[in-house]
């Protein structure tokens, strides 16, 4: 019994092994643009994993297992996150470098694997590689989606919202969870300014939306090790997306035979697709992944200040009744 698991372990570990030297081999041949480059130093490193070891076994929190390392290491120091090179930069007078001397060096933000399957290759604002069609983008946004006429265009549906909010708290006649409340509202808002009241799977997209900030921002392997495959298919990224593309499909077929009424930002970006006065075009797919950030960064920011607003409000409600009403009594 003894000689079978120990022929069993040995097989694991030889099979293992075997993978990890073919993997290091490949990472060798492809090269990762690194060896040409004077880099800062760094804490050691083991295979596959590079530097992980070093944040995640320190026992506390990951910036101070990075302040950490740049006392030892200095205010620059490089970690390979799985097979990610990363610079961390500890220093105000290597942040000033970063940020301000060199800020068009640096301008374009980092696209993981799972952002450039969402974003289709980084073709929203967001992510755009810092140049002229992410200058084009910006123009657009400026001039014609985040105008203040374009926002007061919106003021019928938020003031509708508003109201409907307020009757289903006065239907309810109970305690009522304000934060929830308002967060539907201002994804229902959201929604209607981007792509008007014409979309049926409304729910849907938002609950695909809020899933793939949930890629974005939580840990996935396919963002640590780019190169395998496997990780890349089961992150769900891929499936995320193409849900998302297929609702805005239908929802831009919509758009397109019925241009009538009132222009929301799809209506103003399909114009400017047909007018056709671009340097870049402006294709379905540039569109959908604009479309896609707007709405969910929109329905962020705004969710994230009312979160502000309420927990404010609330704490002064409480202050009031409790310092006042209850003295009074």
């Amino acid at each position: 019994m003894v000689a079978a698991y120990l022929v069993i372990y040995l097989g694991v570990a030889f099979t293992s092994l075997l993978i990890v030297l073919s993997g290091r081999r490949r990472w060798a041949a492809r090269g990762d643009g690194c060896h040409d480059l004077r880099l800062p130093p760094g804490p050691w490193q083991l295979p596959v994993i590079g530097s992980l070891h070093h944040l995640v076994l320190a026992g506390q929190l990951p910036h101070r297992a990075m302040r950490d390392l740049a006392r030892r290491h200095g205010p620059a120091v490089l970690l390979r996150l799985g097979e990610v090179p990363t610079v961390v930069v500890s220093s105000r007078e290597g942040a000033r470098e970063v940020l301000k001397t060199h800020d068009k060096a640096f301008a374009t933000r980092p696209v993981s694997a799972t952002m450039r399957v969402l974003t289709s290759g980084g073709r929203d604002i967001v992510f755009a590689p810092y140049g002229d069609y992410w200058r084009q983008l910006r123009k657009i946004a400026v001039v014609e989606l985040f105008t203040a006429r374009r926002v007061r265009s919106f003021r019928a549906i938020r003031e509708e919202e508003v109201a409907a909010a307020l009757r289903g708290v006065a239907e309810a006649a109970r305690p009522v969870e304000m934060r929830a409340l308002l967060a539907a509202r201002v994804a229902d808002s959201t929604v209607r300014a981007v792509i008007g009241d014409r979309c049926r799977e409304r729910d849907a997209l938002l609950r695909e939306l809020d899933r793939s900030m949930q890629l974005a921002a939580g840990f996935n392997p396919a963002d640590l090790w780019p190169s395998w495959r496997l990780a890349a298919r089961l992150s769900g990224a891929k499936e995320c997306h193409d849900t998302v593309h297929g609702i805005l499909d239908g929802i831009i077929k919509e758009h397109l035979e019925r241009m009538d009424g009132g222009e929301d930002l799809l209506d103003v970006l399909l114009r400017i697709q047909k007018e056709g006065a671009l340097q870049f075009p402006l294709d379905m797919d540039a569109i959908k992944s604009v479309i896609m950030v707007s709405i969910s960064l929109l329905a962020l920011c705004i969710s994230a200040c009312l979160r502000g607003v309420v927990s404010w409000s609330c704490d002064v409600l409480g202050f009031f009744w409790t310092n006042y009403l209850f003295q009074s009594v």
